[in-house]
């Protein structure tokens, strides 16, 4: 089946982010001190807020498309579990064999080694025997914990809209909701200087549920935001400068964040926009860069310069992250067509729903800018 390439730039914003977390997780691996944008938080961070934020806006799209629970249920299970299981199976069973500082036998008889498949129901776990237990961070694949916590949100969003919650005639309420939550987050709990917050702490990671909802929220008020672009990017400017006055700087970066990486991902920009034209590739490099990066750094070691570790590992990442493309991710996704009920694949589009169009957006070059159909293509 021929695939029909969506003319805007979420793709490119995608693999940014994901690279973004490959980069930030080379220096930390190696060594090194990690990237800290704004000294807030790490550019690997940063890249994760960005896949929640576009990750929101999404997926509410695709339940807006199709509000059917099971439907909307498998697809987020096609796009998300075929490449996670795969990169499950490997690391168990073809690189933990091979890297292994365990005897085989000892290795396939530990009760670790077969817990690790609990990945397979959203049980992230570390380690494997003898894997990488002398490098600096001994875990085999450290970015996989925050897929259980997107598949969360998943499920959130789901029972939102079953509650009617995410209705046009509700929205004003969900606005409330999502806001609340967030002053929460940034406000009451303090994320930025709550030390349970911090890293392996109990609420690690708490504030990324706020980003997804984000993006949620500038979906669901995309006809008032595209209208007034420029007006909205200078009220959120200021406000988040008076957070940053306010010594809540991470309260700043959330207010702007998701607004600005969205508006750049529905702007269709030359060039930018056709990135993906060869396949969504940022799912794969962010499930597989964490795991090899680790065999890389065994094998050359962390003396050597920072290029020359990312240049390897960036070209082992990208090579396996096409294969699960084309060999994982898309023919699960093919399989959406096989569902009951569901739409016809987008060349087969009668009516203009395949896209929802975005017209008349100051400063995009563009009248139209077609958004994924179903948002299907982002975890």
């Amino acid at each position: 089946m021929s695939r029909q390439h969506p003319s805007n730039n979420f793709d490119a914003v995608r693999l940014v982010a994901a690279s973004t977390v490959l980069c930030a997780h080379q220096a930390a691996l190696s060594g090194r001190p990690e990237p800290q944008p704004f000294g807030l938080l790490t550019l690997g961070t940063m890249g994760v807020l960005v896949f929640f934020a576009v990750s929101g806006y999404l997926v509410a799209q695709s339940w807006d498309r199709d509000p059917h629970v099971l439907r909307f249920a498998a697809k987020r299970f096609l796009r998300v579990w075929p490449g996670l299981a795969v990169v499950t199976v490997v690391a168990a069973l073809v690189l933990g064999p091979l890297v292994t500082q365990t005897p085989l036998g000892d290795y396939f008889r530990s009760p670790v080694t077969w817990d690790y498949f609990s990945q397979l129901y959203f049980g992230i776990r570390l380690f494997l025997p003898g894997v990488f237990e002398h490098a600096l961070f001994p875990g085999v694949n450290g970015s996989l914990w925050t897929i259980p916590i997107e598949v969360r949100w998943y499920g959130i969003l789901m029972l939102a809209g079953l509650c009617g919650l995410l209705r046009p005639r509700f929205r004003y309420l969900l606005l409330l909701l999502i806001i609340g939550y967030a002053a929460y987050i940034f406000l009451v709990f303090d994320v930025q200087h709550n030390p349970q917050a911090r890293f392996l702490r109990p609420d690690f990671g708490c504030e990324y549920g706020s980003y997804f909802c984000y993006g949620v929220l500038l979906y669901h008020f995309r006809d008032i935001w595209r209208k007034r672009g420029l007006w909205m990017t200078g009220a959120l400017a200021v406000a988040a400068a008076g957070a940053v006055a306010l010594d809540h700087g991470y309260t700043a970066l959330f207010l702007l964040l998701p607004w600005l990486v969205i508006r750049l991902g529905t702007f269709s920009t030359p060039v930018i926009r056709r990135l993906g034209r060869f396949g969504d590739f940022s799912y794969g490099i962010y499930i597989y860069a964490y795991m090899l990066q680790q065999l890389t750094l065994s094998l050359m070691g962390i003396h050597h310069p920072y290029w020359l570790g990312l240049l390897v590992s960036a070209v082992c990442v990208m090579v396996c992250a096409v294969l699960s493309w084309h060999f994982v991710e898309r023919p699960a996704l093919d399989l959406k067509r096989y569902l009951p009920g569901a739409l016809r694949p987008a060349g087969e589009q009668t009516k203009p729903d395949a896209a929802l169009s975005l017209q008349g957006i100051p400063g995009t070059g563009a009248s139209v800018i077609a958004l994924p159909a179903s948002g299907d293509r982002a975890p």
